[in-house]
């Protein structure tokens, strides 16, 4: 172990709600963007399975994981976890801090769950403490699109509050992970339901849903797609429509696309971590579902 890490003296323990800004500071001084309260209340706090943990120096946060408790998408209704808001103050780096975090909360949440998914970002690509042959990867790419509007158009836009009327076709097929109308109730009704909306589409008797997130930068207004409920089968069409009908669309891919239309903002990687054995058949399985930008907190910094 670094000495220098010995000598630390730090206190690893579950963030409260009243370490908010701590939690504010680190966040700003690690990703330059500012974090609400009610998003950290929110995200963190609002059901009794995710937690924040830190590693404090004395009273200063200076290391961070979120775990988000969420199922996945089998007969079972499997109960994971999904790892946000992972962060380390710079000067702290190399030390051993994060990794040291990452090994107690694995060993806190291996007692109740066997998996857990990892949305790492470009500074850590830490995994638990797991060995490597216990860790599904795969590549993603976000797109940002340019085009020409369409001057008729063949999808119509419902406000957030409307998805009560379509609450019986939430249903999970294809998606990782197990999504119901109280799932998007809590997701994308709870908080800043301003800022989303949701389009449908029809072909025939099928109808296809994807669920948009407004989003400005310096490049004006965006619109990022969140989610996916209906239809799988006109998906594809659905979101063709939806490039022709949204100038700035932003969407993730499993593919790399080389169309001059579609921008690479940046590759994503998302890893599954096994806790305990896993075979082949099980990583076919899980690689085949589905995963959308809603399912990280990436589409908060687009």
């Amino acid at each position: 172990m670094n000495s220098k890490f010995k000598n630390l003296n730090l206190i690893y323990r579950k963030l409260k709600i009243s370490d908010y800004p701590e939690f504010k500071k680190l966040f700003y001084l690690c990703f330059k963007k500012k974090i609400s309260l009610e998003f950290f209340k929110w995200r963190y706090f609002s059901n009794k399975l995710s937690f924040c943990y830190g590693a404090f120096k004395s009273t200063r946060l200076i290391a961070n994981v979120g775990m988000i408790s969420i199922k996945l998408n089998n007969n079972t209704y499997e109960r994971v976890f999904s790892r946000h808001s992972s962060m380390v103050l710079e000067r702290y780096r190399g030390y051993g801090v994060f990794s040291n975090l990452l090994k107690m909360v694995k060993k806190k949440i291996s007692k109740n769950v066997d998996t857990v998914v990892m949305w790492p970002n470009k500074n850590n690509f830490a995994n638990f403490g797991l060995e490597s042959k216990k860790i599904l990867n795969k590549k993603y790419y976000l797109y940002k699109t340019t085009s020409n509007l369409a001057l008729f158009k063949k999808t119509k836009k419902y406000q957030i509050e409307e998805l009560v009327k379509f609450k019986d076709l939430i249903k999970s097929r294809n998606g990782l992970f197990f999504k119901n109308f109280i799932y998007f109730k809590n997701r994308y009704l709870s908080y800043r339901k301003h800022e989303y909306f949701f389009n449908k589409f029809e072909f025939g008797k099928l109808s296809s849903f994807f669920l948009l997130k407004c989003n400005k930068d310096d490049s004006g207004l965006n619109y990022v797609i969140l989610d996916h409920f209906g239809c799988e089968k006109i998906k594809s069409k659905h979101l063709s429509h939806l490039i022709k009908e949204y100038n700035k669309l932003i969407f993730i891919s499993k593919k790399k696309i080389n169309k001059s239309k579609f921008r690479l903002l940046n590759d994503l990687y998302f890893k599954i971590g096994f806790f305990k054995k896993f075979n082949l058949k099980q990583k076919k399985k899980l690689f085949s579902k589905e995963i959308y930008l809603g399912d990280t907190d990436i589409f908060i910094t687009i």
